[in-house]
């Protein structure tokens, strides 16, 4: 039997992988460009990883990975 509903719900997660996995590797770059910036000493440079600290421990809270329910039917029954 079509479920729209479930079709919308793995097209919604797959979306928000890819969006997961294009905003971590541009914080990859973003990371790897400011590793070339010189810093005036080295007080500098921890204040601004403590920030980058705060701002990642922030965005992980956010994002919960997606995990089934107990009680939740199996996708191949869902499916069928």
């Amino acid at each position: 039997m079509f479920d729209p509903v479930s079709l919308w719900m793995q097209s919604t997660v797959m979306w928000m992988k890819l969006f997961k996995q294009q905003h971590e590797a541009y914080l990859k770059m973003l990371g790897s460009v400011a590793e070339k910036i010189p810093h005036e000493n080295a007080a500098e440079c921890a204040r601004e990883a403590e920030a980058a600290k705060k701002t990642m421990r922030s965005v992980n809270k956010s994002i919960k990975p997606a995990t089934p329910k107990p009680g939740a039917k199996r996708e191949s029954v869902v499916n069928a």
